[in-house]
């Protein structure tokens, strides 16, 4: 089950990456932060690949997967942020609960994963709990689906989830062909160059922060790469390991330990009875995983 412990490393991490940036974001813009956290995640990546003195032979194959991997990796990550930048938790986070289900649907089509009948009705359960998660106390059960026809944050949750599902297959694929860690080393590193790429676009001269407080920018993005690697790290050798519908469902179990960082450092205490409802679901939905899987 070692798998599992490397997919729970990913979540962990996943969660305060997310936290560590969405604070840099108010002292930077959204291209500029993600092209940095991602380049120094990158960097400390292929750090640990010349330490180990890994020398991956890069097939034709691997330019291949790189080259379709990096737009829905780029989009969707610009998209995930600008969505939790515009809108509330409560109305993003439930659709990001979707990705476990495209990824299973996904990876059965394309690398013909077919999930046991029990895991795949935990990854149901860890979809709905996560959904349930995001919801708020008096709320109506269906909000972050009506918010789809007047809030762009939400769409932007929904473009973000379509790249995502895209990724988690394809990583299994680049991983095959050159190993867990220089893959995430190319996704970090190569991510970040494309996204530079869209600098000028953004109306940027420059990479930098535009907040006054540039060093508390800086800090936070550092920490975010750092987060974002050690991420890498985790699911990257999970998913050399296991099923991706499998990994991406336990890794999505950040969603709540988005939850207690969100009370602990930014004391959000709102919505805990759908919290701890959703909770019990992702736990019920991860456990069901580990059996069936």
């Amino acid at each position: 089950m070692s798998w599992i412990l490397l997919a729970l490393l990913a979540a962990l991490t996943s969660a305060a990456t997310n936290l560590a940036l969405k604070r840099a974001l108010a002292h930077g813009g959204v291209v500029a932060s993600t092209v940095w956290y991602r380049f120094v995640g990158g960097l400390l990546l292929g750090a640990i690949v010349l330490a180990m003195g890994a020398r991956p032979h890069a097939t034709p194959a691997y330019w291949r997967t790189v080259a379709e991997v990096l737009p829905p990796e780029c989009v969707g990550v610009l998209c995930m942020v600008r969505a939790f930048r515009e809108g509330e938790l409560s109305e993003v986070q439930p659709i990001f609960g979707l990705l476990p289900l495209f990824v299973m649907a996904g990876g059965a089509v394309i690398l013909r994963e077919v999930p046991t009948p029990t895991a795949a009705f935990g990854v149901a359960v860890l979809a709905a709990g996560i959904y349930t998660v995001g919801l708020t106390a008096g709320g109506s059960i269906l909000a972050p689906v009506r918010a789809l026809a007047r809030k762009s944050s939400s769409w932007y949750a929904v473009a973000s989830t379509a790249c995502f599902s895209i990724t988690s297959v394809l990583h299994k694929i680049g991983i095959a062909e050159v190993g867990p860690l220089p893959w995430g080393t190319t996704l970090g590193v190569g991510s970040a160059l494309s996204l530079a790429v869209l600098l000028p676009l953004a109306g940027r001269r420059r990479a930098g922060p535009v907040a006054v407080d540039a060093g508390r920018w800086t800090r936070l993005v550092l920490l975010a790469g750092l987060f974002f690697a050690l991420q890498q790290v985790g699911l990257q050798l999970a998913l050399r390991m296991q099923d991706a519908a499998y990994v991406v469902s336990i890794s999505s179990t950040s969603v709540i330990f988005v939850s207690v960082l969100a009370v602990l450092v930014l004391g959000e205490r709102q919505a805990a009875a759908h919290r701890i409802a959703g909770s019990v679901l992702v736990s019920a939905g991860a456990a069901l995983i580990a059996l069936g899987g």
